[in-house]
């Protein structure tokens, strides 16, 4: 029982799809379409929005999906370094890594459904 118990945990976890947290901008790999949440622990918004940025992973294999919490360095160092502007919660942003420099290539402020950010997303012209 206890093996069929570990199965399913680590199947479980092998399928999840979680939204990984940005620890530091080196995380970031250069070349791909990143999606980056900016958040903040009490915001249920937030939450809301992570279990759509979860499916929407599901779907699109080539994009990086990251959270960053408002009380972390990560969170303090983008905000210094690039041209983010957080007025609300959930604030995101898509952006691609060239040469070691983030480019902005489109803003979504508030929480988004899921149509909205795939319509963004499937756009080649949006970004």
């Amino acid at each position: 029982m206890k093996k069929f118990i570990l199965f399913c945990l680590f199947i479980s976890s092998v399928f999840a799809s979680e939204i990984k947290v940005l620890k530091n901008i080196e995380e970031l790999k250069e070349n791909k379409n990143i999606f980056l949440m900016f958040s903040t622990e009490s915001c249920p918004w937030c939450a809301k929005q992570v279990s759509i940025l979860e499916d929407i992973q599901k779907e699109k294999k080539d994009l990086e999906i990251f959270k960053v919490n408002d009380d972390t360095l990560v969170y303090k160092e983008l905000l210094k370094k690039y041209s983010f502007v957080i007025k609300y919660y959930p604030t995101s942003y898509i952006v691609t890594k060239e040469d070691g420099n983030l480019n902005i290539n489109y803003e979504f402020q508030g929480y988004q459904k899921k149509k909205n950010i795939l319509a963004v997303l499937n756009d080649e012209d949006s970004f």
